[in-house]
């Protein structure tokens, strides 16, 4: 299977389309990326995704909203919140920064206090939604194969009136999901994705694709291991929710490493949205 154009005459092979997290937060980067996701969109019916990308778009989106929301009350000053990420922060911290201020910090207005002011009012109309916004751009219901208690916990509010987005924080001793029900149910197809990677020429292998076989290895032992986040949970988040998707035959992301591997062991056509905009969308489709 390859990669072809979109092209005016595509035809889809089903009805329903399945969203990934990189989707959700490509709605924010700009009118070029949203005329080529909306371009998609208009050849489905039906749009999907797993309550677990709310959690994921909780840790990419609304924890840069809140950080940016923290550093404008404390620059004061648009401007100078931009100058410092462009050109003082820590270069480690540079990537995701700069990435997101790009496109969460537009300027609009004719001065620095004018554009200040409405990114405040942007990002906290954002905060406000927060995991709702995923929910508005599919129909519902959403698959919910893992009954994430993140998900539904979504942004919080703290005495002083500031709203927090806090990443999980479970532990397996303290259950508040069905991520390992979710695995023991499906674990043949993760035996499938596990199988698929270890098959890849260890070049091919992304870090998290090698992160997924790993993960996947202990939790055929032991599924409860899932239930920590950050040593099981967190690192199989894709591949998750690409098994919350394997009743859709169509999937749309723009991450082409992982999902090429995961819609290829699922079956699933593969609608690819590249970074660089002048590639349009790309589309791999199952062969018969």
């Amino acid at each position: 299977m390859c990669f072809e154009n979109l092209s005016d005459d595509h035809s889809p092979s089903s009805a329903e389309l399945f969203l990934d997290t990189s989707i959700h937060c490509s709605k924010l980067k700009g009118s070029l990326f949203q005329q080529r996701i909306t371009d998609v969109f208009d050849l489905f019916q039906w749009k999907s995704t797993s309550t677990y990308t709310q959690v994921e778009f909780g840790n990419v989106v609304l924890a840069q909203a809140e950080y940016y929301l923290r550093e404008l009350n404390k620059f004061r000053s648009l401007e100078k919140l931009k100058d410092h990420i462009g050109n003082a922060l820590w270069h480690k911290s540079h990537s995701i920064k700069i990435t997101w201020s790009f496109n969460l910090l537009a300027v609009y207005g004719q001065n620095d206090a004018e554009c200040t002011e409405r990114a405040k009012l942007s990002l906290q109309r954002m905060m406000k939604l927060g995991v709702d916004f995923v929910e508005k751009l599919c129909d519902r219901p959403l698959q919910d194969g893992t009954n994430c208690y993140w998900a539904s916990r979504g942004v919080c509010k703290k005495r002083d009136g500031t709203l927090v987005w806090k990443s999980p924080q479970c532990k397996p001793n303290r259950k508040r999901c069905h991520l390992d029900d979710f695995f023991d149910k499906n674990r043949g197809t993760f035996k499938q994705i596990k199988d698929a990677i270890d098959k890849l020429p260890e070049s091919t292998k992304s870090k998290q694709l090698n992160g997924f076989s790993e993960v996947i290895g202990l939790a055929l032992v032991d599924s409860a291991i899932l239930l920590d986040y950050r040593t099981g949970c967190k690192r199989l988040a894709d591949a998750i929710i690409a098994v919350d998707s394997k009743e859709y035959r169509s999937m749309f992301s723009q991450n082409v490493k992982e999902s090429e591997l995961l819609t290829s062991v699922l079956g699933q056509a593969f609608y690819y949205l590249p970074p660089n905009c002048d590639k349009g969308v790309k589309v791999r489709v199952v062969d018969d």
